[in-house]
């Protein structure tokens, strides 16, 4: 028999053996990888945008960690200013996000140098779910025949006006029709007959948006098919574009250079949405966000047409895509997100229009079943768009962000009068041959 002591012995060894076993069991049993579930994975995820993107972003990412409690996603996001400073510099430090908001004319750099991963095979094996996704807007993410990225949603360039100052000029409204001309009257109407600005720039200069389009609406393409060289060969066009700009400087109907410098800030603090001047330019996507800093809807309408054009110039891109980093260590996590974000109702209804119009056709349907009145405009917007678009816009060459940025530099002296619009249509294309190696 055991005296008191020894059974409490006896009892504390049992014990510990018992334990023993049921650790060593629950291991043997898959314990160990339970424990690995229950250790939370951690993605980034950076983007840039308004307030209005921050607030709903974060909602989302807040609904998917309540569905996935072992993924943390960490935000990272900013304004557009500065976006891809940060994000060259950790592309250059192989430290990229795991997940990267970007857009068409930058993944193509980011492609050929091997940062981005490519979605293909997680697509063919089923980890990324494509399905009640069109064809075409998976092809809005193809690069050099790989699924490099996921479009958001659909968007098209516009040009926002306010009804009440147009009404109040007694000036018709822009539409679609517009020549450049007419609407270059427009806006020195509104100047002169309210003493603010018709437009804070004519029509996204800085950008090359606005030059895209003109080229195209004479048969000609920013970049050549190749990507080596540009693709007009009339600097004329050049010319006439940067002086439409200049003539409405000297006119007062638009922001001079300083101003336009001294105005580059967030979206919701647009002149417009101060009423001090009558449109803005923007995509079709930031409707809410303009409109909220305006503290009214504001109305989107359509890039104008050239006299005598040869073909359609205006155009529907993806208005952004999600990429993942090549290097990132959490792919399955990274997919469970993707899918979540454009297949859950839920998130596509918080998310709204504001990265573009849906690109999967259920969730597409329930946000524009429950459209609030900035969405409901931009889905009547994105289909007015599509019915006057020309063709796809040629994928950029990786050189684009050198190309842009020399072509910004040339804009600045040209609208600072440091240069004319002839010498700048030289000193750009010199820079771009050089930038092309052409």
């Amino acid at each position: 028999m055991f005296n008191k002591k020894g059974l409490m012995l006896f009892l504390t060894l049992v014990l510990v053996f018992s334990l023993s076993v049921t650790s060593n069991a629950w291991w043997i049993f898959g314990g160990d990888d339970k424990k690995i579930k229950d250790d939370k994975v951690t993605i980034r995820f950076a983007w840039w945008g308004s307030q209005s993107r921050h607030e709903r972003t974060l909602k989302v990412i807040e609904l998917f960690e309540k569905k996935y409690p072992n993924i943390k996603v960490q935000p990272e996001y900013t304004g557009w200013s500065g976006y891809w400073d940060k994000m060259n510099a950790q592309a250059a430090g192989n430290n990229l996000p795991d997940i990267i908001q970007h857009v068409r004319k930058y993944i193509n750099g980011y492609a050929e140098g091997g940062q981005l991963l490519d979605l293909t095979p997680y697509i063919e094996n089923g980890t990324l779910n494509t399905s009640n996704i069109d064809d075409v807007y998976l092809q809005m993410g193809q690069v050099y025949g790989k699924q490099i990225g996921m479009a958001t949603g659909v968007n098209a360039p516009a040009v926002y006006y306010d009804k009440e100052l147009f009404d109040k000029a007694g000036v018709a409204y822009p539409s679609g029709d517009d020549t450049w001309q007419d609407r270059a009257e427009k806006f020195k109407k509104i100047h002169n007959k309210l003493g603010i600005l018709g437009a804070s720039t004519p029509l996204a200069q800085q950008e090359g948006i606005g030059f895209v389009i003109y080229l195209r609406q004479h048969g000609l393409n920013f970049f050549s098919e190749d990507g080596d060289s540009l693709g007009y060969d009339n600097d004329q066009l050049y010319v006439d574009f940067m002086q439409m700009d200049l003539d409405l400087i000297k006119a007062g109907a638009v922001q001079n250079a300083s101003q336009r410098q001294e105005s580059a800030r967030a979206i919701e603090e647009d002149w417009i949405t101060k009423q001090k001047t009558a449109t803005a330019t923007y995509w079709s996507n930031q409707l809410a966000a303009l409109s909220m800093g305006a503290g009214k809807i504001l109305t989107p309408a359509l890039y104008p047409i050239a006299k005598g054009q040869v073909q359609e110039g205006r155009y529907l891109q993806p208005a952004m895509l999600l990429t993942v980093s090549k290097n990132t260590k959490h792919p399955k996590e990274v997919m469970k997100f993707l899918n979540f974000w454009f297949h859950d109702i839920e998130a596509g209804k918080i998310l709204g229009t504001d990265r573009g119009t849906p690109t999967e056709s259920k969730v597409k349907a329930a946000v524009k079943a429950e459209a609030d009145k900035y969405d409901q405009v931009v889905f009547d917007f994105v289909d007015e768009a599509a019915k006057n678009a020309g063709s796809v816009l040629p994928p950029e060459p990786p050189e684009y962000q050198e190309v842009i940025k020399a072509f910004q530099e040339v804009y600045w002296k040209v609208i600072y009068k440091q240069i004319s619009p002839k010498e700048g249509s030289k000193e750009f294309r010199r820079k771009a041959n050089n930038i092309l190696g052409y």
